[in-house]
């Protein structure tokens, strides 16, 4: 017995108070990494509202058809319309619209874009032909948005902030070739513009449903002012977002 020895209580409290010091920092160690992984999910959640609700638009407007309306009023609406009758941004006729359940109604659908309220809605109808006192479906597609706008470009590659668009002549004649009627007029591209209050701007430019890469060979060349452009490249591949609104080439088609 008198060969074993012991810790002396100073050895104890020296211990004691390294474990404590090694538990304080690794409790300040795991905290910080479940702050910062708190931080990280909510910036990849708040990421995936984003890309969902660009994904919706893309899915909409890619698939845009030419496919007018008739309100509840009984009233002819084009295929594609901005602004509305009813106040909304932009309202157009898509495809695409899946039925699973095979449900008796067309797989096209009528869909509606506006800001309300710092939020982007998107609404749809249950049936393109309304009848009075039609179904109004609302979805809120985005938050804490502050503006919204929308541009179009038509066949001369002009933006124009509103469609249809108005009716122009050139010495007394109609500009472009000519149409009926009653022939739904279909812009080339459409330009979306989100002002996010996060995200700043977010632009989306795609192609309409009737745009044909063989139809950039038809229009004319954009004013550059250098003289050193490749013309051959310019009269080969379209430039979507270098108009300003309302603002197209400076050239015309003879």
């Amino acid at each position: 017995m008198s060969g074993s020895k012991g810790f002396t209580l100073l050895e104890l409290m020296i211990a004691i108070m390294l474990f404590a010091m090694i538990s304080a920092a690794a409790y300040k160690l795991f905290d910080s990494v479940s702050r910062a992984q708190q931080v990280t999910d909510g910036i990849l959640d708040y990421l995936d509202e984003i890309q969902r609700a660009q994904l919706i638009l893309e899915k909409d407007l890619f698939q845009m058809t030419a496919r007018p309306v008739r309100d509840e009023f009984g009233d002819s609406q084009p295929a594609v319309v901005s602004p509305s009758l009813d106040g909304f941004a932009l309202e157009f006729t898509r495809a695409g619209w899946r039925n699973p359940l095979k449900e008796l109604r067309s797989n096209l659908q009528r869909v509606a874009y506006n800001l309300e309220e710092d939020e982007l809605v998107r609404y749809y109808w249950l049936m393109l032909d309304r009848a009075p006192d039609p179904i109004l479906i609302r979805q809120v597609i985005l938050n804490n948005v502050h503006g919204l706008k929308v541009r179009f470009m038509n066949e001369k590659k002009r933006w124009s902030s509103s469609w249809p668009p108005a009716k122009q002549s050139r010495g007394g004649k109609p500009a472009g070739r000519a149409r009926k009627t009653e022939d739904p007029v279909m812009p080339y591209a459409i330009e979306l513009t989100v002002k996010h209050v996060d995200f700043g701007t977010l632009v989306t430019i795609l192609p309409a449903l009737d745009y044909k890469s063989s139809d950039a060979l038809k229009w004319p060349e954009q004013e550059q002012g250098s003289d050193q452009r490749n013309a051959e490249q310019n009269a080969h591949t379209p430039k979507l977002d270098q108009s300003d609104d309302g603002q197209g080439d400076d050239n015309e088609d003879e």
